[in-house]
């Protein structure tokens, strides 16, 4: 066996999410890029203890693809962390990176124009050799992530369905990845090798928030099975932010190391942080480090439907973190008791929050008899009012009305019967 590099891997920063955030007046800067500077710079002062041999990035350093100069420079200031330590970097685009039309410059390809000392960028399929910090080799064979509109010429796409776009573009992931390992195997030496991807992989759990945008898309996915191709002694993943081992029981070991920092609510409850893994010919072990977030995310929510509904809220705001945290709140409550709500109360309890939302979730009491449901109304008719009346079965109106015709219809019927019988 040769030698074993031990590697940083980490992955969506996406500096320039402004949701949640506010102006800091220290800085000018907006509350949420601090945050994530600092829990980035959180992994890299951990991965430097850890003594890293070289850093991978798999993918996602901004928010947006033409990111403003003021995020370029912050984390430009995390990248310089590491060089300055005599750590190179490796750099792969994921889909945040790449630019909106071909031809642009994409978000990170400054650093090799400018042939930043120990900073690689990979832009397309390619295998390369790395010199770490103590010298020794590392293999980087990239797939970056696939944009469809370079893969397929704007008219051959008019003519491809959803569905024959997502195909196409999977079939070209495993074709530039067998492509990558070939490249590998036709080596044939000690050098250990690291994929770096920025893609899904069928399989992969995402985090609550991306199955909004992610788990609703046409988005291509790519087979576990052409990435434990044994060329590869180690896969490290970006796209996906939840941290997952795609394959645990054997090599190569194909993992998502997630993002440093939470970007919703729905990731409230992940732990974040960046991945070891020490690599060498013939696999790897890796540990997850988790990274305490600049900020934490709190949620609130408390039924209160009581006699004293204020004095609730204040109780449920009392047993949680809330001092510089980002709070949402949200309380249920009938309608009839929603004024006993001090909300000067609730908004003074919630002060010490950096950023703080309050949701009110009003429900009707079922037990409020509707006053136009009478005895005097139709069966059919009466059902079509309390409908009306309950805001969760609205839009479902005209279903309901429909599943419940038979009924109705027996119900005539025997009311018939019944009469014809008198």
């Amino acid at each position: 066996m040769g030698d074993t590099i031990r590697v940083m891997h980490f992955a969506d920063t996406h500096f320039g999410v402004e949701q949640y955030g506010k102006l800091d007046a220290a800085t000018g800067l907006n509350s949420r890029l601090l945050d994530f500077k600092t829990s980035l710079l959180r992994a890299i002062d951990r991965a430097i203890e850890e003594d890293v041999d070289i850093a991978i990035f798999t993918g996602d350093a901004y928010k947006a693809r033409d990111p403003r100069q003021t995020e370029q420079r912050e984390f430009a200031e995390c990248i310089r962390r590491l060089s300055e330590k005599n750590i190179p970097v490796v750099l792969l685009t994921g889909n945040h990176d790449l630019p909106v039309m071909k031809g642009r410059a994409n978000a990170i390809e400054i650093y090799k124009t400018l042939g930043v000392e120990k900073v690689y960028v990979f832009s397309r399929p390619d295998v390369e050799c790395i010199p770490t910090k103590r010298g020794t080799l590392l293999r980087v064979a990239a797939m970056p992530y696939l944009a469809k509109g370079v893969l397929i010429g704007r008219e051959e796409l008019k003519h491809f369905s959803l569905d024959e776009t997502r195909r196409y573009v999977e079939e070209r992931y495993c074709f530039y990845i067998e492509g990558l390992a070939k490249q590998v195997e036709e080596a044939n030496d000690d050098i250990p090798t690291v994929l770096m991807g920025h893609f899904w992989v069928s399989g992969a759990k995402l985090s609550s928030w991306q199955q909004g945008y992610l788990g609703n898309s046409n988005e291509p996915q790519v087979p576990l099975s052409v990435l434990t191709n044994p060329a590869f002694d180690y896969v490290a993943l970006g796209h996906i932010h939840r941290f997952q081992d795609l394959h645990p029981q054997g090599q190569p070991h194909v993992v998502y190391c997630g993002s440093p920092d939470r970007i919703d609510f729905g990731e409230r409850e992940e732990e974040k942080g960046f991945v070891i893994a020490d690599v060498y010919k013939g696999g790897a072990d890796y540990r997850f480090i988790p990274v305490q977030v600049a900020r934490e995310m709190v949620e609130i929510e408390v039924d209160a439907d009581c006699d004293d509904p204020t004095a609730a809220i204040l109780a449920a705001i009392r047993r949680h973190p809330i001092r510089d945290n980002i709070v949402r709140l949200i309380y249920h409550i009938e309608a009839d008791r929603d004024s006993l709500v001090d909300q000067r109360l609730i908004e003074e309890a919630l002060s010490p929050a950096l950023v703080r939302i309050v949701r009110r979730a009003i429900r009707r009491n079922i037990h409020t008899r509707n006053s136009a449901l009478t005895e005097n109304r139709q069966p059919r008719e009466a059902l079509a009012l309390y409908i009306e009346t309950q805001d969760k079965l609205k839009p479902l109106k005209d279903r309901l009305l429909e599943a419940a015709e038979p009924l109705f219809q027996i119900l005539e019927q025997e009311e018939k019967e019944l009469t014809t019988s008198l």
